[in-house]
């Protein structure tokens, strides 16, 4: 049996990636940067939590996924690039090893990730879908979005549908439109790493915003 305090420690020397999920939200993206007595520190900046809440964490280290459950112990803790977005995460529990966060856990969900920081959601806000197909689509942000996506710039998108994986793949940034107050931006597909996979993800979330339009 693995030793979940050794595998965060080697989590954290290589700040892995990790997907969290409150109770009371949906998925964010965050980064395992350190362990402590009292137990891991998180870097999640899109994150309010607050003392006592509880959370899922799932990480991948050397292509294994594994989960656990822990309690906010304390926000606000300093990590290595100075800000004051880390999290304590501790008592933890319920650790396993395989799976990977689902869309059952995300709901319908489709993200924009940029390099850093968290995905920006196009069904929940503040971004705006304006059209999906398997080759790419259309979106809006705010023109005064703190994010501004630059013409021809590589990025992810992310898909989630209940039922199915969460779905990355590769993408770039082919047009950006400048309106009087948003900015709408054409994105097309550039690389699969499960075609299947990925056509039955987007046929479910048209089927569900067309539903949802209707």
């Amino acid at each position: 049996m693995e030793d979940p305090r050794r595998i965060l420690e080697q989590a954290a020397e290589r700040r892995v990636a990790c997907e969290i999920l409150p109770r009371s939200g949906g998925w964010s993206r965050g980064q395992v940067v350190r362990v402590e007595p009292g137990g891991v520190v998180v870097h999640a900046p899109a994150l309010r939590l607050s003392g006592g809440e509880d959370v899922r964490c799932w990480f991948s280290l050397e292509g294994t996924p594994r989960s656990f459950e822990a309690s906010v112990i304390r926000t606000g803790v300093a990590v290595p690039d100075r800000s004051q977005f880390g999290v304590l995460l501790g008592f933890i529990d319920g650790w396993a090893i395989g799976g990977q966060p689902s869309a059952s856990d995300h709901g319908l969900d489709l993200r924009i990730l940029p390099p850093n920081g968290p995905g920006i959601s196009l069904i929940h806000g503040p971004g705006r879908l304006v059209e999906l197909s398997v080759d790419g689509l259309s979106f809006t942000l705010p023109s005064d979005h703190i994010l501004v996506f630059v013409e021809g710039a590589g990025t992810r998108l992310s898909f989630g549908t209940p039922g199915e994986p969460v779905q990355d793949v590769e993408a770039r940034v082919r047009s950006v439109l400048a309106g009087e107050t948003h900015m709408l931006y054409h994105v097309e597909v550039t690389g699969l790493e499960d075609p299947e996979a990925y056509r039955r993800v987007v046929d479910a979330l048209q089927r569900a915003t067309e539903g949802e339009a209707g």
